[in-house]
């Protein structure tokens, strides 16, 4: 009997489902909230709680601003409820394909296609919500009046990177429609190669179209940064020079960028006079590094959101460097990262950590852990580190799991006199355990950019994972066991039975189930990361449906939370890929390879020193820029180095050290979570805490789990076989 399944989708259905469900969701969702349904759990997107500061004036806009505010958040509702055709169509991927033999290329191309328009239009929304991450070294120590002029500069970048992208972003999407310039009598019709033979030109006309909507905001935002300006200039009692030459600069940014605009607008080849295109042509790499380098870190502590800075700024020098027919590049840049496979994992993995969010499984996870683990000196610090493990192989996000444990946990451990400074500290160190424990989403992008297989790195980074989480239980128990008032254990009166513990651990089965499956689908080779990460998010709705959590209302803030989450992530990555594309096209990549290898440092010496700079990178840089920026540098010029081992350890097979580097960088970069002064994990806690704790508290709680984690990354190079032995075991 053949059971052999041949549907594939149709183009007007695929189109049609697209542009219709959304409509339908909004309806049951608005009528659901109008019936007074609510919104379970609280905000898990991964937005720094510390980012959002609290001012005494919010900027009043005017006409303008709420008419692109609501188109805004009209086309940012409409894309994110597009998350919800996902987990079915992976589903119903990794059904024909065991259950009929009949594997499909369609789901994972109509997937893909739909998660990369989704991140572009998600731009402005994301802009409106303040969801794109900023550095805020210099800026938030500002005074409101310099602020507000710092706002006004910075924002010069941000409307080159648009203007940019709007403009080459048509041309692109024109050319897959026509041989011309603009729609001709050529039809050129370009479509993917499978046999599915979908158009692009819809998916690249969002080029265009996320470009303008997120002009649109920012033409709002510029209002609203003019009418703070104006405002704080009235109140301001001091010296108000500054203010006036950040203003200065500001003016003749623009009007550089406005005659700039014009030479490219009225000449093909000879620019006019003053322009200063291809007026770095000639500047040698090293040069070009300072030059390049110098303003990304001057305009990144003025406060621009690292998407914006690094795209900008990449613009700048396509332009100064080059000429105005390098600007092409950008959306040849963009459109392949908008379009990859495995990055749609990525909004996937958000999707399914705000779905159990929402179900409230968080909750009850540290419940059980608690009533378990109870009875333990430091049982309730110990059973925060459990929790987080368990919470980052449900999910692997680390806003989420931080911020949730840090609204759970913490007051619990405050309640009982624990240590303020043990029960911050475990909360930061066990949530960023989502960094390495699968499914970890900066695997997945280091896998893109390094070209590594994400499966392998899930089953690398599990041995050191678990290892780190036990350092960190120990940790907890021994401070526990020394000054039992420091951590002191449950009270008597509070515990419970073995057979309560039973009990509520058949309250866990389901979730616990989900987090085997993901990650045995992936492991045994069953399903690829994106493929389990859509049977996960189907697991989460159906542990959600058990739990009478899956509502409209939940529905739409698990879909909000994903598109601004995965909106910060994906338009870094679209930034960074441009400044950091054309520094290697110059010859960057080279330039620091051979700077390394010329200082005569041994193997390991360059594995030390590349673990410095990225110490000191994730001090001050978010960690999908440090990954952007350092990965396609260090990633070739670690390669060709061989590792034979220290004090007579084992060394590292050649064809591991990717594999084990790879980790390395992970284990690297959780300790960039808990790095004062500008650790993100600290901003995430400082939203949950108490007002009597102090960042000096914070700070300190992080020094004993950052030596921890030092402990363990030297531990990891040491033995490489914590990294290499699973994977070669798994897949030979």
């Amino acid at each position: 009997m053949n059971l052999d399944i041949e549907f594939v989708l149709p183009h007007w259905l695929y189109w049609s489902v697209l542009l219709l469900l959304p409509l339908v969701v909004m309806f049951f969702v608005d009528r659901s909230f109008r019936r007074g349904g609510t919104i379970s759990g609280g905000d898990t997107a991964e937005v720094p709680a510390g980012e959002e500061v609290a001012v005494a004036y919010q900027p009043p806009g005017n006409l303008f601003t709420a008419i692109v505010d609501r188109l805004s958040g009209f086309s940012g509702r409409y894309v994110a409820y597009w998350a919800l055709i996902a987990p079915f169509a992976f589903a119903y991927e990794v059904l024909v394909r065991y259950a009929f033999n009949s594997p499909t290329n369609w789901v994972h191309e109509s997937m893909t296609l739909m998660f990369g328009m989704q991140y572009l239009v998600a731009g402005a929304y994301a802009l409106r919500e303040g969801g794109h991450v900023r550095v805020d070294i210099l800026y938030q120590r500002a005074r409101p009046l310099n602020k507000a002029a710092l706002d006004l500069v910075t924002s010069v970048f941000f409307f080159i990177f648009t203007i940019a992208l709007l403009v080459t972003g048509w041309k692109f999407f024109s050319q897959s429609v026509s041989d011309q310039f603009f729609f001709g009598s050529s039809y050129a019709n370009e479509t993917s190669f499978t046999e599915w033979a979908i158009q692009f030109y819809p998916v690249k006309f969002m080029l265009f179209f996320g470009a303008l909507l997120l002009l649109l905001q920012g033409f709002g935002q510029l209002v609203r940064d003019a009418q703070a300006y104006r405002y704080h200039w009235r109140l301001h009692d001091g010296s108000r020079t500054f203010a006036r030459v950040l203003l200065v600069i500001a003016a003749l940014l623009a009007a550089w960028v406005v005659f700039e605009m014009i030479n490219i607008a009225v000449t093909d080849y000879d620019s006019l006079a003053g322009s200063l295109e291809n007026s770095l042509g000639s500047v040698g790499i090293g040069a070009l590094t300072l030059v390049m380098f110098g303003s990304l870190m001057v305009v990144l502590v003025a406060g621009l959101p690292l998407a914006f800075v690094t795209g900008g700024l990449g613009v700048a020098f396509l332009y100064l460097v080059g000429d105005q027919a390098m600007l092409n590049l950008m959306p040849s840049r963009i459109f392949p990262m908008m379009t990859n496979y495995q990055l749609s994992a990525i909004p996937l993995f958000i999707f399914m950590a705000s779905v159990l969010e929402k179900a409230g499984i968080i909750e009850e996870l540290f419940d059980v852990v608690y009533k378990w683990m109870g009875g333990l000196k430091a049982g309730l610090a110990i059973a925060t580190v459990i929790a987080s493990t368990l919470l980052a192989a449900m999910v692997g996000v680390i806003g989420a799991a931080v911020v949730t444990m840090g609204l759970i946990a913490l007051p619990a451990m405050l309640k009982r006199h624990y240590d303020p400074e043990i029960a911050i500290g475990s909360i930061m160190a066990g949530g960023t355990l989502g960094i390495l424990i699968p499914p970890s989403i900066l695997a997945i992008i280091y896998g893109v950019i390094a070209q590594q297989s994400v499966g392998e790195l899930y089953l690398g980074s599990l041995i050191p994972g678990l290892l780190l989480a036990f350092m960190y239980g120990f940790y907890c128990w021994m401070r526990g066991t020394l000054n039992i008032k420091l951590a002191p254990p449950m009270p008597v009166e509070d515990r419970v039975s073995t057979g309560e513990k039973l009990r509520l651990l058949r309250n866990m089965l389901a979730p616990i189930v989900l987090v085997i499956l993901v990650l045995g689908v992936i492991f045994t080779g069953i399903a690829t990361p994106v493929e389990a990460a859509g049977i996960g998010t189907f697991g989460a709705l159906v542990v959600a449906a058990m739990h009478k959590r899956l509502t409209w209302p939940n529905l739409h803030a698990a879909c909000m939370t994903t598109l601004v989450a995965s909106a910060m992530v994906m338009w870094i990555i679209f930034g960074a890929s441009i400044f950091v594309g054309f520094y290697i096209l110059q010859g960057g990549q080279t330039f620091v390879q051979e700077l390394i290898s010329g200082a005569g440092l041994g193997p390991y010496a360059v594995l030390l020193l590349m673990m410095v700079l990225l110490v000191a990178l994730g001090m001050f840089l978010d960690w999908v820029g440090i990954l952007l920026l350092a990965v396609p540098i260090f990633v070739p010029l670690i390669k060709g180095l061989t590792f034979d081992g220290v004090f007579g350890l084992p060394g590292v097979a050649p064809a591991d050290v990717s594999l084990w580097f790879g980790v390395i960088y992970l284990v690297n970069m959780q300790m960039s979570f808990l790095s004062p002064p500008f650790g993100y994990a600290l901003f995430y806690i400082k939203g949950v805490c108490p007002p009597h704790i102090t960042m000096a508290q914070i700070f300190r709680s992080s020094f004993p789990f950052l030596g921890i984690q030092a402990l363990g990354l030297l531990l990891v190079i040491l033995f490489p076989a914590l990294v290499t032995w699973l994977p070669n075991l798994a897949y030979g």
